[in-house]
């Protein structure tokens, strides 16, 4: 629910509020590929990083975060780091994103689908 919000504080940013502040006209279609974009990446990260192998049982043998932790761990001397990539993958695949790893993957996800829908437009133009 919070990576709503932020999604909507996001959007509310880009229209035009008669301040003297720089702002920019957006149009409906661009807000709903934000919006789209922020709650995809939100709903769909937690899957990938189960599909990839980092799972509340821990991670599974022979997956993409097997091969993962394994390169890691010879890079450490044969052992992960705490707090790092694998350890935090492995932490959102047994409880789930946090509320900060939420509105990063949000902010991403919008921002992709900002410059997705400006490459559309953009190409559709040239044509």
């Amino acid at each position: 629910m919070l990576h709503l919000v932020y999604t909507v504080l996001l959007l509310s940013a880009a229209f035009n509020t008669g301040s003297s502040l720089p702002s920019f006209e957006i149009d409906w279609s661009t807000v709903a590929w934000i919006a789209g974009g922020a709650v995809t990446a939100v709903v769909a990260a937690p899957i990938a990083v189960g599909a990839l192998g980092f799972t509340a049982a821990g991670i599974s043998a022979g997956s993409g975060a097997a091969g993962l932790m394994s390169a890691f761990a010879g890079i450490n001397g044969g052992a992960t780091a705490a707090g790092g990539v694998v350890a935090t993958l492995q932490s959102a695949g047994v409880i789930g994103l946090t509320a900060g790893a939420k509105a990063a993957v949000a902010g991403t996800g919008a921002g992709v689908a900002y410059v997705a829908k400006s490459y559309r437009q953009k190409s559709s133009d040239e044509h």
